[in-house]
């Protein structure tokens, strides 16, 4: 057991105990260890599936132990998304889509959108209610990061383009709006969702740090997004220390902070009773070290 940051890790029992830090949560269970860098959580039933970019595999987390899905060299495992009971997968370093079994049988790989341009490191994916899914492709130094959508007949076209590092993204449960991170602009932007996939009316709902600066940290960097039951934004602060829990107004409920640099993604779990929250620190030599920790749900459904 060792003092670190302010908080009391106590490794042998897989539970990290919390003390006088306000505001953080009171105890987290780490259910998976010896990551690189996870991303990408979700829930496939009451299973727990993730990735890891350091070493481009597709996990999941059955019985206790992390299982390795899928494998392949080059991609950079960034994001998942359950489409129609297949799991898409953002290779955000080969620039591709690659669709496989949850058993991890290749079934398709997307290279490029209809009109033929090239995908620039796709991030994340979020499905929406008829069997189509939007995705981001983050961009870089050169190219704007883009929103995309693949219909269900797997049409893959630009929706939304301009945005300063496009990164996680979420569609409302009534369908009707699309929430996305726009990282190096430190905020969320809404959209309203037409007709066949199309987005409008993109706005700015809120900079985060506006709503959670603390004295404590230098920025507030949104990355992955997901949604309760009860519409409320759950949001994976790449910088800032933990997530944050917003209203679908962008108004603030609760900051939870968590030991690690970098909080990259999330998921709730089905019961709502947990959040599943990726942790990454940097090395000085460059390398990373993750875990992935289940806390309390701290808004219970």
């Amino acid at each position: 057991m060792r003092i670190v940051n302010g908080f009391i890790r106590a490794a042998a029992l897989g539970v990290i105990l919390l003390t006088s830090v306000p505001g953080i949560a009171a105890a987290q269970k780490v259910v998976a260890s010896g990551l690189g860098f996870p991303e990408g959580t979700i829930f496939v039933g009451d299973t727990l599936y993730l990735v890891d970019y350091a070493a481009s595999d597709v996990l999941r987390v059955a019985h206790g132990k992390v299982e390795t899905v899928w494998h392949q060299d080059g991609c950079g495992a960034n994001g998942l998304a359950n489409v129609a009971g297949e799991l898409l997968v953002a290779c955000y370093d080969s620039g591709t889509i690659v669709g496989i079994t949850t058993r991890g049988r290749v079934r398709e790989t997307i290279a490029h959108d209809d009109a033929g341009g090239r995908f620039v490191n796709p991030n994340d994916l979020a499905p929406d209610l008829t069997g189509g899914v939007y995705f981001t492709g983050s961009g870089n130094a050169g190219v704007a990061g883009k929103v995309y959508y693949r219909d269900p007949a797997g049409h893959v076209r630009i929706v939304a383009d301009g945005i300063s590092y496009a990164n996680g993204l979420v569609v409302s449960n009534d369908g009707t709006r699309l929430y996305l991170a726009e990282s190096e602009k430190h905020r969320l932007l809404s959209f309203r969702i037409g007709t066949h996939g199309q987005l409008s009316d993109g706005s700015e709902l809120v900079t985060l740090a506006n709503i959670l600066a603390d004295g404590r940290h230098a920025a507030f960097t949104p990355d992955g997004v997901r949604l309760d039951r009860q519409g409320r934004l759950f949001i994976g602060l790449y910088d800032g220390g933990g997530f944050a829990v917003l209203t679908g107004e962008g108004k603030l409920i609760k900051k939870i902070e968590l030991p690690a640099a970098h909080h990259a993604n999330l998921a709730i779990s089905p019961d709502g009773k947990s959040v599943f929250v990726t942790a990454t620190d940097d090395s000085p030599d460059g390398s990373r070290h993750g875990a992935v920790f289940e806390v309390d749900n701290p808004v219970p459904e």
